[in-house]
C-alpha cells in the first residue's frame, strides 16, 4: 500500500488492519514523509524515478517477487504506477485511489496554495517549519465528517518540526 503526500502509512492502519490475517500487507513510508528519514535535497532526489527505485528496492529486499497487489492513493499512484510500468511481470492488480499517471496538461498552472508550498523560497519554511501542507489538508481534504482529534493529531505527528 503506497500513500500519498502529506500523509503516511498510518493513511492505511483501519486497512492493513483488515487484510492482515489473509495477506502480506506491506506499507511502507516514503523517504522524507512519516517515520521515515527526512534528509534534504542535497541529500536524497525526491523524484518519481528515485521513488519507483525506493519501492523496487524494498521489494526485493522483502523476497516480494511476484502477484504484488499494490494499493496506490495520491502520489502513491504515480510511485506504483511507475514501478508497475519497469515490472509488470510482478503486478497482478493494481487498486488505484484518488491519483493521476500523466504529465499536467499545458497551460494548467499549479494551484496557488501547491506554488507557495513548492517555492523554494517559501515551500520549506511552510511545509516544514510550520507543518502547513500537513494542517491544510487534514482540515480541507475531509469532505463528509471532520477528522477526529486522534486522527488529526496522528496524521500530523511526524511532520511536527523541521527534523
Amino acid at each position: 500500500m503506497l500513500h500519498g503526500n502529506p500523509t503516511w502509512s498510518f493513511y492505511y492502519r483501519n486497512l492493513a488492519s483488515a487484510l492482515r490475517d489473509d495477506y502480506r500487507v506491506i506499507v511502507p513510508d516514503h523517504i522524507g514523509c512519516g517515520l521515515s528519514d527526512k534528509p534534504d535535497v542535497r541529500q536524497y532526489p525526491y523524484t518519481l524515478e528515485r521513488r519507483a527505485q525506493d519501492l523496487d528496492d524494498l521489494l526485493e529486499r522483502l523476497g516480494v517477487r511476484e502477484n504484488v497487489t499494490l494499493v496506490l492513493h495520491d502520489w502513491g499512484g504515480m510511485i506504483g504506477m511507475a514501478w508497475a510500468n519497469r515490472r509488470p511481470e510482478r503486478v497482478k492488480r493494481l487498486v488505484v485511489l484518488n491519483t493521476a499517471a500523466f504529465h499536467m496538461p499545458a497551460g494548467k498552472r499549479l494551484p496557488w496554495s501547491l506554488w507557495l508550498c513548492r517555492n523554494p523560497l517559501t515551500g520549506p519554511f511552510l511545509v516544514r517549519g510550520l507543518n502547513a501542507f500537513s494542517r491544510a489538508a487534514v482540515r480541507w481534504c475531509v469532505t463528509r465528517r471532520p477528522l477526529s482529534p486522534e486522527a488529526r493529531a496522528g496524521y500530523l505527528a511526524p511532520y511536527d518540526s523541521w527534523r
